[in-house]
């Protein structure tokens, strides 16, 4: 997989700032994090943000899902052109490339989101809740 680095921050913030709507926290800062620790998976227009656990515990606060020290979570998945296959062709490699337990965490009001993981294969494992309750998830394994 080919991990972005700091010199593709320009490109890499554009997919976020294109796709507001669903990523309204994430900041400019969190991103260089991520690529400065080699988080960012940058592949045929397709964003992947995602890390490796290094501790066995809970997902989230208010989830009833609990993650293995080597599973990976996926943060953030986007694609630049929706509907051409290419998330799922990518999502499919990067699950093939870890060759371990994959999560991600999706808003509940977020359908085609869901919709999207179902149909890659993922399962739903459980729930999480963020902002004390008020936002329902969805937790998902591959």
């Amino acid at each position: 997989m080919n991990k972005a680095t700091l010199d593709d921050f320009d490109e890499v913030w554009e997919y976020f700032h294109s796709n507001k709507e669903w990523f309204p926290h994430v900041r400019k800062f969190h991103i260089r994090n991520r690529l400065d620790w080699g988080q960012v998976i940058l592949k045929d227009g397709v964003l992947i943000t995602q890390q490796q656990y290094k501790r066995t515990g809970k997902i989230g606060h208010d989830t009833d899902v609990i993650t293995k020290k080597g599973d990976y979570i996926i943060h953030q998945i986007i694609a630049k052109n929706k509907g051409d296959g290419s998330a799922s062709k990518v999502l499919k490699e990067y699950f093939d490339y870890v060759n371990t337990n994959v999560y991600l965490t999706v808003r509940d009001e977020n359908i085609p989101a869901n919709k999207f993981y179902k149909k890659v294969g993922m399962k739903k494992e459980g729930y999480i809740n963020w902002s004390n309750g008020n936002m329902k998830g969805t937790v998902w394994l591959k």
